[in-house]
């Protein structure tokens, strides 16, 4: 069970963390403002579809050579699919892959229950919400039904994305995961999300912060049905974890859980530890994520 908030777990190494999530939701909303008024601009090469997946609508961004194999990028929490417009209108992705950014439902313009009223939200209420988002990414990959995709995750769409190999093993051919919180133990809420997540907070919050709140609150319970379900499967995904050694949002310790627990459950693991990197490894390591996504073979 997670500590209650107290004077002794507000100390000082604390409020950079806690800056730092609020910093995260606040640049969300410019994301997500930039995201609905975004059009196609033909120069990059980026244009955008939707899917559905029972009454919810995912919108995304896509590029490239529809040929080619193809990369589903997934933004963390906060965030919508222009974290990953750099790869989709990177020319040299472009040629050789097949791209989509997707707005998780919640974010950007894959609202929750916004259109579709109260039902919607019920809904999603009472769907594990690991299920659900991993159902709206394979309702996009049903879409292009003869390809294999690469799932590139950040942070929480890290966490995300085995949920979505569980349920396309025969799709999903490998995972560079990006920063991921991944061990159960370890996806514990802080102090100050347990705060926002208090009626007298919450209502003050803007929705982006709150929406992101709820993510982190249900996360370590999501972690622990996937642990239990990855020990009963074995998958054929490829998979790469890359992880800052100077991250203060995600423990580094993510890393050694996956290495001793996700060998039984995929044929290909391996670990890239980076000493002097912090979070935000899609736009502080862009080469090196894309020499990485270069090494998968699918």
């Amino acid at each position: 069970m997670s500590k209650q908030f107290s004077p002794e777990l507000a100390n000082k190494s604390c409020w950079p963390k806690l800056a730092v999530f609020v910093g995260l939701a606040l640049f969300s909303n410019v994301l997500g403002a930039q995201a609905n008024k975004k059009t196609i601009d033909s120069d990059s090469g980026i244009a955008f579809s939707s899917a559905v997946v029972d009454q919810y609508r995912i919108h995304f961004a896509y590029a490239g050579d529809r040929d080619k194999p193809g990369i589903i990028f997934l933004h963390g929490t906060p965030g919508s699919w222009p974290a990953f417009e750099k790869y989709l209108a990177n020319k040299s992705l472009q040629e050789d892959y097949f791209m989509v950014s997707v707005d998780r439902l919640g974010w950007g313009k894959s609202r929750i229950g916004l259109a579709t009223g109260g039902a919607s939200r019920r809904h999603a209420k009472t769907t594990s919400a690991f299920l659900l988002q991993a159902r709206s990414i394979a309702s996009v990959m049903r879409l292009y039904p003869a390809k294999k995709w690469l799932l590139v995750g950040h942070s929480l769409g890290s966490s995300i994305a085995p949920k979505i190999a569980l349920l396309e093993d025969n799709k999903v051919a490998g995972m560079l995961l990006l920063s991921g919180s991944l061990d159960p133990r370890l996806g514990k809420p802080r102090w100050y999300n347990q705060i926002a997540g208090t009626l007298l907070v919450k209502w003050m919050l803007p929705r982006a912060l709150k929406f992101s709140n709820d993510e982190i609150m249900g996360l370590q319970e999501e972690l622990r049905h996937l642990e239990s379900e990855l020990a009963t499967r074995k998958l054929a995904a490829e998979v790469v974890i890359m992880q800052g050694l100077k991250d203060r949002l995600v423990s580094p310790q993510n890393t050694s859980y996956v290495m001793k627990n996700w060998p039984r459950s995929f044929k290909n693991l391996r670990s890239i530890a980076l000493p002097d990197a912090g979070h935000f490894l899609p736009w502080e390591q862009s080469e090196l994520v894309i020499e990485t996504i270069r090494q998968f073979k699918f």
